[in-house]
């Protein structure tokens, strides 16, 4: 990965201050919430298989964090193709229908 001119170094938490129980405050709530977003536009076999509003502790949120982040840095280093969109599916109404379609027209 490419140098970035503009980093800025943030030092790790001490290890004795991650409590993987305790619950998880109204920041990383919105940092949940963010990060599903940006899960979609990943292809569906890559999302995580959590729903963001399950998630109760800094423990599950850690991981989920970690898993969205990964797939996100593969995304944008390129080894991860974009998601394919589909075609609007058309859907294909019978002889019989169309025909009381055009009777109700021609009655309104």
């Amino acid at each position: 990965m490419p140098k970035h001119k503009y980093v800025v170094p943030v030092p790790r938490p001490h290890a004795a201050r991650f409590e993987p129980d305790r619950p998880i405050t109204d920041l990383v709530r919105n940092q949940l919430l963010h990060l599903s977003l940006a899960q979609r536009t990943l292809p569906k076999h890559h999302h995580a298989p959590v729903d963001v509003y399950s998630i109760k502790t800094e423990g599950e949120a850690s991981e989920y964090i970690r898993h969205i982040t990964a797939k996100l840095h593969l995304r944008a280093a390129g080894k991860l193709a974009p998601p394919k969109k589909s075609a609007p599916q058309i859907v294909k109404t019978s002889k019989k229908k169309r025909k009381a379609k055009r009777k109700l027209k021609k009655r309104s």
